[in-house]
């Protein structure tokens, strides 16, 4: 009888064990998955990653290579790049209302600053506004959001720390590239810490904003570079335009007024 006791106990263990192991084998296959499919809803533009693996027991998501694509109307291939990132949740916030991740580590990002402002990231960051809002504000006509967003309650989380290092910030200009300049290693704390958290696409658009104005003044820093890069392809622009004749005498002044207004916005930028 105690044999047969052990047996049974012996067959839950190795089919609850199996089980377990099924499920951590394929979660890094599901949370790379949710990336690539709720990733573009709220950031309006493709997401890709190459791999997701998970440390179950220390509470860390690791990502390699994720790829944000660039907003309509931009010209650049991607908005940003990222070698590395590390998520470190507490494991003991999961028993709790609200999951605490207590550090983002974004390491090796080369990030590129489309427009005199780094338009296509206001255009990101504008898309994750109204995908929040979203959940939030009355749709046309002054009806409730959705049924379906209606019951995405979900959990709340808070972020106590970001660290941005090793990283590049691309200048793109009229379609062209202009310069990389690098970025100072920075630490933004205490990210959406109010009470009860905050949704977890709102957390993420708040670290996004605060990314945003660091690479603001960042691009402000290297506002002579950037100035001298623009006058060089400034210069190319007309000389290729004027030796093509005569023909191209009203493209060649639409070109010039870009390149003008392009100029007058970084230096109300930079000044």
């Amino acid at each position: 009888m105690k044999k047969a006791l052990i047996t049974i106990i012996l067959v839950v263990v190795i089919v609850a064990g199996g089980t377990l192991a099924t499920v951590y084998v394929m979660l890094d296959k599901i949370i790379h998955k949710a990336i690539e499919v709720v990733g573009p809803e709220i950031t309006g533009v493709s997401v890709e990653v190459n791999s997701v693996s998970i440390a179950p027991f220390s509470g860390a998501i690791e990502l390699k290579s994720l790829t944000l694509g660039t907003p309509q109307g931009f010209n650049a291939n991607r908005s940003l790049f990222v070698r590395d990132i590390t998520v470190r949740i507490s494991m003991a916030s999961l028993l709790k209302k609200v999951i605490v991740i207590e550090e983002v580590i974004v390491d090796g990002a080369s990030i590129t600053w489309e427009g005199v402002l780094g338009n296509n990231h206001r255009q990101i960051i504008r898309n994750m506004q109204t995908y929040v809002e979203g959940f939030t504000q009355p749709a046309a006509g002054g009806k409730p959001p959705g049924p379906d967003r209606k019951k995405e309650t979900g959990r709340n989380v808070t972020i106590k720390k970001v660290v941005l290092r090793n990283s590049s910030l691309v200048l793109v200009a009229a379609g062209k590239q202009l310069a990389t300049v690098p970025i100072p290693n920075r630490r933004l704390t205490d990210i959406s810490t109010g009470k009860g958290g905050k949704r977890p696409e709102e957390a993420v658009r708040e670290t996004y904003d605060l990314v945003y104005d660091t690479l603001s003044r960042s691009a402000g820093e290297h506002s002579r570079v950037f100035r001298e890069k623009l006058g060089e392809l400034e210069q190319r622009g007309k000389d290729i335009l004027e030796s093509a004749g005569e023909a191209t005498a009203g493209i060649r002044e639409e070109a010039a007024e870009k390149l003008r207004d392009i100029k007058q916005g970084l230096k109300n930028l930079f000044k």
